[in-house]
């Protein structure tokens, strides 16, 4: 077997690891890294943004894309050769640039306040639990029964902050209470329309 047909197997190989990783790596590999990254030890809830997990897969997805264009392409001349690889190596870069910001897209919870640190950001958001004056709870009602649905922070300026009360964030909601008892304040429910 000669030297280039091994490099095609190997690049066929590659192409349907990255294609079919992009479905699974990402719920396996984000959250792990996040939290050992990122997680102190006194958080209640911590989390990936949705979108994190989202982009990741599309960028598993970009690269197995790139490189299937790379394996049926075969230019004829050094300069082709040198621009397809050019553009295949700007992908890995743009790809490795875009799956540290997934990395770098988190959020959580502590007894300091609420921190975020959004898609193209470098720097975390922090909200004390002293600049929160008010937080609701949305309750709507899915098949008749009423359930959770958001928690709503308002803050003194008057903006707010909407968390998704998804299964972490709802097993932290007593640590919240405990939080915002401090302050003088608590969770109010507001009945939504029907989803």
């Amino acid at each position: 077997m000669t030297t280039e047909s091994k490099s095609k197997q190997y690049q066929i190989g590659i192409i349907i690891i990255l294609f079919l990783s992009s479905f699974i790596a990402p719920i396996i590999f984000l959250y792990p890294v996040q939290e050992l990254l990122y997680r102190p030890n006194d958080s209640y809830f911590f989390d990936p943004f949705f979108t994190a997990y989202i982009i990741l897969m599309l960028v598993f997805i970009m690269l197995a894309v790139t490189l299937l264009v790379n394996f049926l392409v075969n230019p004829k001349t050094k300069k082709r050769k040198n621009i397809q690889w050019g553009l295949v190596g700007t992908s890995f870069v743009i790809a490795f640039a875009l799956i540290f910001l997934c990395i770098n897209n988190y959020q959580y919870i502590d007894t300091k306040g609420l921190h975020m640190n959004h898609f193209f950001s470098l720097r975390e958001e922090y909200t004390s639990w002293e600049e929160i004056v008010k937080v609701e709870q949305t309750i709507v009602e899915k098949n008749g029964v009423s359930v959770p649905d958001q928690l709503i922070f308002t803050l003194q300026d008057g903006s707010t902050i909407e968390q998704s009360l998804s299964g972490k964030l709802g097993s932290a909601k007593q640590y919240i209470n405990q939080e915002l008892s401090n302050y003088g304040l608590e969770i109010e429910n507001k009945y939504s329309e029907t989803k």
